[in-house]
């Protein structure tokens, strides 16, 4: 598969729900994107943001990104508190990833 034709990482969602835990979050999130053609490891003792709901560290072909579990997709509640089937939108939890860049905001270019 080339390179071009794969998912971005940062586009790879895993809808695990509320009440997964951020270890299957993680693995869920980690199965997708090796199914999507991309070679990953988790990245080993580096420091998470519980707070901001942080899975782990992965890092994929040389880059890093923080995969997070958060509300994230959309989804339809169906609320028959007040007596009456009503039906929402709203966000239902999901792993995904966002790029771990260096500390001074530097994004490597991987221009031809």
């Amino acid at each position: 598969m080339a390179v071009d034709d794969r998912t971005d990482p940062a586009q790879i969602i895993a809808r695990v729900g509320n009440f997964a835990n951020r270890e299957r979050a993680l693995e869920v999130w980690m199965y997708l994107a090796t199914q999507a053609g991309w070679q990953v490891s988790l990245v080993p003792d580096m420091p998470l943001d519980v707070d901001a709901r942080d899975c782990g560290i992965v890092e994929v072909e040389g880059l890093r990104y923080r995969i997070r579990h958060t509300p994230r997709v959309r989804t339809i509640l169906v609320d028959d508190t007040g007596g009456r089937v009503v039906h929402r939108p709203v966000f239902d939890h999901a792993a995904w990833a966002e790029p771990v860049l260096e500390p001074d905001g530097f994004v490597p270019y991987l221009g031809s």
